[in-house]
């Protein structure tokens, strides 16, 4: 391949795409989400501006929460959220109506801020040799139509089939044009990788302060102490009964049953030394209770016997299958109470470790965890 001399940089104006509803992070302005000290948006931006000559923001509602990056903020041309392919049409007519000597638009989501610093070039690069419409870039197998290198030429053909044919799908467009895909490697990370969800921050964190490991954790493990409530039984047949009702993430230190309190009918006792474990193979069930509006650690309690220690805490766990399956013996008691904010944390960085797509497997408890974990009552 031949070295090319990059466009001048006001041949090519940038759109970032903003139009999103932010549905998986609870409404709201996902650009505006401060990760690292700057937001989204603002990292976005500074990531595209040298690659570009004019900037234009598209994003629907008030113009003013936008104020700050002085960029054009330009509402959809067509009613209603369209999608990025009625933000690709709103940003073409806005330059070719706004402009002079623009040729060419870059489009980039205004939620990925780790996209190429070489992005435009390369895309560039791919149009001009292999005389292409349209230039995708594409990461694996997965082409990520929003980044995308477009000619203003093509506006009035996009508004046709948006409008008259009421085409939403960018990839449904663009297979009538002869498109470039520019491939970009998956290692460290996805340079696409998008923010949708608060693990999305956690892992964005990490790339940017260099924590994510380059290959991530199969367990992880914390100790934690379990408040315990003992209260007098309601009925003869009912002795007493027992509750675990709070989790101490900072463990203090002293014997690993303590009776801490005694009042009318009811006795409280610290439990400490708890292992708290999350496994590779249950991310599924560790997501599922973190995206939850009130995420729990599930801890199971079994009677010992013992008078000085008339229970113990046999598992603290935060994925809700694994306390559900320990239920079902009819042995066990098994509560949920809230997940203290340093869990929350310690686990949402663990899941954001792993790609977000990482399917579930399911884990196999040798004998031994079976044995001294799960009272040998035949969970797989």
């Amino acid at each position: 391949m031949t070295d090319m001399v990059p466009p001048p940089s006001n041949a090519i104006a940038g759109l970032i795409l903003a139009g999103g509803l932010s549905r998986r992070m609870g409404g709201g302005d996902k650009p505006l989400i401060s990760v690292g000290g700057q937001s989204l948006l603002d990292r976005v931006i500074e990531r595209l501006a040298p690659q570009v000559g004019a900037m234009v923001l598209n994003a629907n509602g008030d113009p003013a929460r936008f104020a700050d990056t002085t960029l054009p903020v330009v509402p959809d041309v067509i009613d209603g959220y369209g999608g990025p392919l009625v933000g690709v049409l709103t940003g073409l007519e806005w330059l070719k109506d706004h402009t002079v000597g623009v040729e060419w638009m870059v489009s980039v989501a205004a939620d990925t801020p780790l996209f190429p610093a070489d992005l435009v070039e390369r895309l560039h690069r791919a149009v001009t040799e292999g005389g292409a419409d349209i230039a995708v870039a594409r990461t694996g197998d997965q082409a990520h139509p929003v980044f995308a290198l477009w000619p203003l030429r093509l506006a009035a053909d996009l508004r046709r089939a948006v409008v008259e044919e009421d085409m939403r799908k960018i990839d449904a467009w663009t297979e009538r044009y002869r498109v470039a895909h520019v491939e970009w490697p998956l290692k460290p990370h996805d340079p696409f990788f998008n923010v949708n969800t608060p693990e999305d921050v956690a892992r964005l964190s990490m790339i940017l302060d260099g924590s994510l490991p380059a290959e991530p954790p199969l367990l992880a493990e914390t100790g934690i102490a379990v408040l315990v409530e003992r209260r007098d039984g309601a009925t003869q047949w009912i002795t007493d009964s027992w509750r675990p009702l709070e989790a101490l993430a900072d463990v203090p230190g002293g014997a690993p049953w303590t009776m801490l309190r005694r009042g009318e009918g009811f006795e409280h006792y610290l439990a400490t030394g708890v292992k708290v474990a999350l496994h590779r193979s249950d991310l599924t069930s560790y997501r599922y209770n973190l995206g939850g509006l009130e995420p729990r650690l599930y801890v199971v309690l079994r009677l010992t016997g013992d008078s000085d220690r008339p229970v113990k805490v046999v598992m603290a766990t935060i994925a809700p299958d694994e306390a559900q399956a320990m239920s079902e013996s009819g042995e066990d008691m098994v509560d949920g109470i809230p997940l203290p904010p340093e869990l929350f944390h310690w686990a949402m960085a663990f899941c954001a470790c792993h790609p977000p797509d990482e399917p579930m497997r399911k884990r196999k408890r040798d004998k031994l965890d079976s044995d001294k974990v799960f009272g040998a009552k035949g969970r797989s």
